[in-house]
């Protein structure tokens, strides 16, 4: 069987994350991630998976490398000044020090939340604020190794704190595999 996209606008937001259909969706995740085996390609296919998924509007991944975010991935609805697959783009995590606390610390956030994080990102993102979004840290094996980002427009329903736990979930999905791509990638890297 199997989860499959919700067919009408009613059901696309309110979908019970709860027993069985939780189950098929986590499922439904790795699966859809199951054949990829480069970080950057990986990332997309969960980004592409999970906004179907969560309904975003779009999807962000942003690995954490030693004292830096490292934006990966972008998919969905994006600015007209980001690129889908951005390079080498770098920045401190001190640039977003709630951000990267709330993170690191193993806990998401939602745009409801009255949190630094969420005045933090209002006050410095440089473009127009999605009327909501969250952030989940991409765990595995006890580290954290970045952050899924997703945005709805302001014709959508706001995120909900059910949203967010499954949200963690998926995140940890992803999370399990990158260890293994990483490990492949550096293999690779060592061969040539």
């Amino acid at each position: 069987m199997g989860w499959t996209p919700p067919q009408n606008a009613a059901a696309r937001y309110h979908r019970g994350w709860t027993g069985p259909g939780r189950s098929d969706i986590i499922r439904h995740l790795v699966i859809a991630i199951d054949p990829f085996e480069k970080l950057t390609s990986l990332a997309y296919g969960a980004a592409v998976a999970v906004t179907e998924i969560m309904a975003a509007s779009s999807a962000h991944i942003t690995l954490i490398v030693d004292d830096q975010f490292c934006d990966l991935v972008n998919v969905g609805e994006i600015a007209p000044d980001q690129v889908t697959f951005p390079v080498n783009y770098y920045y401190p995590l001190d640039a977003y020090p709630a951000a990267a606390e709330r993170l690191l610390s193993h806990r998401g956030y939602l745009s409801t939340d009255t949190l630094d994080v969420v005045t933090e990102y209002i006050a410095q993102h440089p473009r127009e604020i999605p009327a909501s979004f969250m952030g989940v840290p991409i765990v595995a094996q006890g580290r954290v190794f970045g952050e899924l980002f997703l945005a709805r427009g302001e014709r959508e329903p706001e995120f909900t704190i059910e949203d967010l736990a499954l949200a963690m979930d998926l995140a940890t999905v992803l999370g399990s595999r990158i260890p293994g791509v990483i490990a492949m990638e550096d293999e690779v890297a060592g061969d040539r």
